[in-house]
């Protein structure tokens, strides 16, 4: 029973020995059913039971137990640090999105010119040389489309960009909540 409240509350085997008033030895061979708690700590046991229930020992009969305390509000600290982070990152991605778009601009051109440059019919001085040129144009359009900076890398970074725009919105509410319920002082 011990070992499950102490597990309940978080508590060390030490804290627990402490409040109970027995070494920590005895905690464990308790906890391990090797030996049992002294009678003379069982009631600070069944208070501490009891309160994990909500409830306040009473010989006469146990009543409610007073409203928990509530959790200390968030220190706003690393909450703004993680928001002037999350800002800063959003908009150093949002420059490496424009940069990529810039540098996705003439590849898209090449994709765009070359079925006009394959639909010439006139005559050309070497065929394969100008046939192989214009896969090679091809070629590097697309890989660099693909892996460097077309649709894919930029709606890569477009969702870092908001997942990180996301997080700083949850941050500024929970700023502004926080600073909502934090009494003004003089």
């Amino acid at each position: 029973m011990a070992d499950e409240i102490r597990q309940k509350l978080g508590l060390t085997q030490e804290l627990m020995s402490s409040w109970l008033g027995v070494s920590r030895v005895r905690v464990a061979q308790a906890e391990s059913g090797q030996r049992s708690l002294p009678l003379g700590r069982a009631v600070q046991l069944v208070r501490l039971t009891l309160a994990t229930l909500g409830l306040v020992y009473d010989p006469a009969g146990n009543r409610p137990a007073p409203p928990p305390l509530p959790a200390p509000a968030p220190d706003p600290e690393p909450l703004q640090s993680r928001l002037a982070h999350c800002a800063h990152h959003a908009g150093r991605l949002r420059y490496e999105l424009e940069q990529l778009r810039l540098k996705a601009a003439p590849y898209e051109a090449r994709l765009a010119a070359l079925p006009a440059l394959r639909a010439y019919t006139g005559p050309v001085k070497d065929a394969a040389r100008e046939a192989n040129w214009l896969a090679l144009l091809e070629v590097e359009a697309e890989t660099a489309l693909l892996y460097d900076c077309g649709a894919g890398p930029q709606k890569l970074l477009e969702a870092r960009i908001a997942g990180l725009e996301r997080e700083a919105e949850v941050l500024r509410e929970l700023l502004e909540k926080t600073a909502a319920n934090t009494p003004v002082s003089n």
